[in-house]
């Protein structure tokens, strides 16, 4: 995996849920940041029946802290029920570092 730096544009999250996604309502990737904040990002489904989903990340102020970030996706069915997937660390770089 390459690095990720902070305050970078240019990124697309993908995560495989391991799930068949048919019937989904809402897709959310979220996160918690170094400071133990939570945020959510909109997630496009990539591939229904593999459970692929990503967020192409929109701004610099997305991912603006370096540090350890932990990442899992929320999934809402059209039918009420919820699924959530394991969450997995990745480490946000500061620039030149």
């Amino acid at each position: 995996m390459k690095r990720i730096y902070k305050n970078k544009s240019k990124l697309r999250l993908m995560i495989d849920t391991k799930c068949d996604l048919s019937g989904y309502e809402t897709v959310l990737i979220m996160a918690k940041k170094p400071d133990d904040t939570e945020v959510s990002f909109p997630a496009v489904v990539k591939d229904v029946e593999n459970g692929i989903i990503f967020y192409d990340v929109q701004t610099e102020d997305d991912l603006d802290m370096a540090g350890w970030w932990t990442f899992w996706p929320s999934i809402t069915f059209d039918d009420d029920r919820t699924a959530c997937g394991r969450a997995v660390k990745v480490f946000v770089y500061d620039e030149g570092r």
